[in-house]
């Protein structure tokens, strides 16, 4: 008896350990084929920092492996991480400059389940590279709420200093009430692009519905804004609505977008 529980559960570690070593080479092989474009492209220096916003409850590991990614990939040679505290001290880690090849911006919320707060924070720290490191012109890269609150600088008239917003990425997240009065004060020469994921059998990337995001999406050109849409659809583990910003292809099209 004892010997055939042995060779049952024997069975079973061998059965779980081939599953597991099936899906990782499944999850490698993925990611090759979705970074062969990556790796095989040149980026152009834009001369322009761009910014990276996060969403609801976040932290460094939103878009930090995007980051390093994108440096990695040679588009650009200069990263800064940029702590804020929830009394908006400001930590920075990395570069100290923006003068380097498409310099990139990490920005971590330490109280990042304040909307308002955090649009006002984002707000002083864009001021605050305007003034007083001469950035000039930026780019906007939002996932879920971090959108949002790109959305919202964007749409706010700013009475200091700010930089010039040139691109805007809008990353899994859609807009719950009409933004028609808003996008009447969003900025025309802003180009955008309109990211969304579709698991499989589901209406969206379980977080945020694919109607929505197409909805948002078809607002912004109604408005008069040049706009293009990218939907990834496939497993939850590339659409899913955190999964969004670990996905080679969704990368791809950032870096084309920004820097192509």
């Amino acid at each position: 008896m004892r010997h055939k529980q042995r060779k049952r559960h024997h069975w079973l570690w061998k059965t779980l350990l081939g599953l597991f070593l099936l899906a990782g080479g499944g999850y490698w092989l993925w990611w090759q084929i979705g970074s062969r474009p990556i790796h095989a492209r040149t980026y152009r220096n834009t001369h322009v920092v761009t910014v990276f916003v996060p969403g609801y409850a976040s932290n460094s590991l939103t878009f930090g492996p995007m980051v390093s990614r994108f440096q990695k990939d040679r588009a650009t040679n200069q990263v800064t991480t940029i702590n804020v505290s929830a009394t908006g001290k400001r930590t920075v880690t990395g570069a100290k400059r923006y003068d380097g090849k498409n310099p990139l911006i990490n920005v971590v919320f330490a109280d990042a389940k304040s909307p308002i707060k955090e649009t006002q924070q984002l707000t002083a720290l864009l001021h605050w590279l305007r003034t007083e490191h001469r950035v000039t012109r930026i780019n906007l890269v939002g996932h879920s709420m971090g959108s949002n609150l790109s959305f919202r600088y964007l749409t706010t008239k700013h009475t200091d200093a700010q930089p010039q917003v040139i691109k805007y990425v809008s990353l899994a997240s859609e807009f719950y009430r009409d933004p028609a009065t808003q996008l009447a004060q969003f900025p025309k020469s802003v180009k955008t692009l309109i990211i969304g994921g579709q698991i499989f059998g589901a209406k969206g990337d379980w977080a945020v519905s694919l109607a929505g995001v197409k909805r948002y999406e078809q607002a912004l050109k109604t408005a008069g804004i040049s706009t293009s849409l990218y939907i990834y659809r496939g497993t939850p583990i590339g659409a899913y609505h955190s999964s969004l910003h670990q996905n080679p292809y969704v990368d791809a099209k950032i870096l084309q977008f920004l820097f192509a």
